[in-house]
């Protein structure tokens, strides 16, 4: 419990309120599961806008500088300013896994796999496109281990604002049906990735319907994402 105080301002007391309110929260939570969905989607969209309040605080949300020497504001992007380059460039430097993996494995390899894993489960060409993409927000805000973002307030609210602007810029429609088999084409390439590059983590591979052997290991990474763009009519 915050203890009021009159000396402080009336922004000092909203945030006394806030956290007695938090307090609170966490009684209702220790009675309940947490783990409805419906509630955590409610929690990040209100983490979310904390996190504008903050930036408002001070000048705005900050932007970050790209490649292709432009900039990006991810926190609240516009879409005219994601470039399928940058994406390219920063996924195949960022590495699955936090780095902990046997070698370095890149996003953006893994974003191919995916995209093909959903073409050979009969998915739509919008969700083979999705599939190559679904990991695009990481190239703005890197990449952070699920089981983290899980209790990152506010970072799937910033990771699906960045999402839906990359489907503008690149004119990605998609339905839940596509989504679907994106999430499970991601969760499969996903335990199989775990499986070689964890082994000593005891994960097991499921079966998949195309084999990652099959993506070219001469190619570079950004190459290798690029040249699925233009298959799948992104460029």
């Amino acid at each position: 419990m915050v203890e009021p105080d009159d000396d402080v301002g009336p922004l000092s007391r909203r945030i006394g309120d806030l956290q007695t309110e938090l307090g609170a929260l966490r009684q209702d939570l220790h009675a309940a599961d947490g783990s409805d969905d419906e509630f955590r989607a409610r929690f990040e969209s209100v983490a979310g806008e904390l996190q504008d309040l903050l930036a408002a605080a001070n000048g705005g949300h900050g932007a970050i500088d790209t490649i292709s020497g432009e900039t990006i504001t991810p926190l609240d992007p516009d879409p005219a300013a994601i470039d399928l380059d940058d994406v390219a460039h920063a996924l195949s430097n960022l590495s699955r896994f936090t780095g902990q993996g046997t070698r370095f494995y890149s996003v953006a390899r893994h974003s191919v796999h995916v995209s093909r894993e959903v073409e050979a489960r009969g998915g739509s060409r919008a969700a083979q496109r999705w599939g190559l993409l679904h990991d695009a927000p990481e190239a703005y805000l890197s990449d952070v281990p699920a089981p983290v973002k899980r209790s990152l307030p506010g970072y799937t609210h910033a990771e699906k604002r960045l999402a839906r602007a990359v489907r503008d810029a690149l004119d990605v429609e998609v339905t839940a049906a596509d989504l679907t088999v994106v999430d499970a084409a991601d969760s499969a390439v996903g335990r199989h990735e775990l499986s070689v590059h964890l082994p000593e983590s005891d994960h097991e591979s499921p079966p998949l319907e195309y084999d990652p052997d099959a993506l070219e290991s001469n190619v570079a990474d950004s190459d290798l994402f690029r040249e699925r763009a233009r298959t799948l009519g992104l460029r």
